[in-house]
């Protein structure tokens, strides 16, 4: 599968959430490889499945260049 992202970062392990019962709040951060800060890796998996992404997690903790989107990680 060769896609803009393929070998980047790594798979996020979506199979480990419920997703459709929501994502705790725990604030354990993730930088996806769209440089956008997720407040935890479930976040990041529910943001795919809504929006018919495939971000993967470029670094767990802060992102080092974070894009101006991530201020909707916070919503």
């Amino acid at each position: 599968e060769m896609d803009g992202a393929a070998g980047e970062g790594t798979e996020a392990a979506c199979g480990n959430y419920d997703i459709r019962k929501g994502c705790t709040k725990i604030f354990d951060p993730v930088c996806g490889t769209d440089n956008v800060l997720y407040g935890n890796e479930c976040l990041l998996c529910f943001q795919n499945l809504q929006r018919k992404t495939n971000v993967r997690i470029k670094n767990r903790g802060m992102c080092q260049n974070p894009s101006p989107r991530s201020d909707s990680a916070q919503n």
